[in-house]
């Protein structure tokens, strides 16, 4: 893919954008390569190139940016929110799951409460604790259970244009009972010979790390993200549906903004 002049001119000069305020709407449209396991332990991946609307609203109650936010108490160094999270179906094709039903996509939504104790220069360490009631989205919304990530995370924000913004967090997950089955349960009248039926309990869901980056250079954004999971130990660490204890998935977007304010 060839890279437009004006992108390469401004990877160059973006060290001027950085006295350029934060505007509070920016619109547009980009490309996004997402490469992930079919479901975490999956030992299929896919590779998909997406397009997407490129939305962010920096409002005192609503923000859009790394998903959905509304605030609804912040101050120096608390913050409570109530966001929401998306996540693709899998492809039908996962070997593990060959001849059981589909995972349809999944919405999640809840509230989070974060902390940060540790204030630097430019950046913070933060304590977040997050609960989701998680969704599949079939034919009608599911409710499949919740998902609670207790998680230690340094963030460095954006405050000009031109900035990297930086997000490292790592930390445990727990699901409950409904959680898991959705995922890693197999039925009786989906066991074969390879794979026994599995009653599927809530509990401990492994670990997760995850680093994200995104930039403004000059009319475009770029932005990305890297996760590892880990499920040793976990609950359905003996489930037939987990064959890859750790993974790896990683994406990259470019945007171009054409319009802001």
């Amino acid at each position: 893919m060839k890279i437009p002049l004006s992108l390469l001119f401004a990877l160059l000069t973006s060290t001027a954008l950085a006295q350029e305020p934060l505007p509070r709407l920016e619109l547009g449209a980009g490309l996004f390569v997402l490469d992930a396991p079919d479901y975490r332990g999956s030992s299929s991946s896919s590779t998909l190139v997406l397009p997407f609307p490129y939305i962010k609203y920096r409002g005192e109650v609503l923000r859009v940016d790394e998903g959905i936010q509304g605030i609804v108490y912040e101050s120096s160094d608390w913050l409570f929110t109530l966001s929401a999270d998306f996540a693709l179906p899998t492809d039908d094709d996962t070997p593990e799951r060959e001849g059981m039903d589909d995972l349809d996509a999944i919405v999640e939504i809840g509230p989070s409460l974060n902390y940060r104790f540790l204030r630097l220069q430019d950046s913070g360490w933060w304590i977040d604790l997050p609960l989701r009631f998680a969704y599949a989205l079939g034919s009608s919304p599911d409710n499949i259970g919740r998902v609670f990530q207790p998680r230690l995370s340094w963030r460095k924000p954006a405050t000009r244009l031109g900035e990297w913004k930086l997000h490292f967090l790592i930390g445990p997950i727990y699901v409950s009972d409904e959680y898991h089955d959705y995922f890693y349960s197999v039925d009786p009248g989906d066991a074969t010979a390879t794979r026994p039926a599995y009653d599927a309990d809530g509990g401990f869901s492994g670990y997760r790390g995850e680093f994200t980056y995104s930039k403004r250079l000059g009319d475009y954004w770029l932005g990305g993200f890297l996760r590892y999971d880990n499920l040793r130990d976990s609950e359905i660490d003996d489930s037939p549906l987990v064959t890859e204890r750790e993974s790896w998935m990683g994406g990259i977007a470019l945007a171009w903004v054409f319009h802001q304010r």
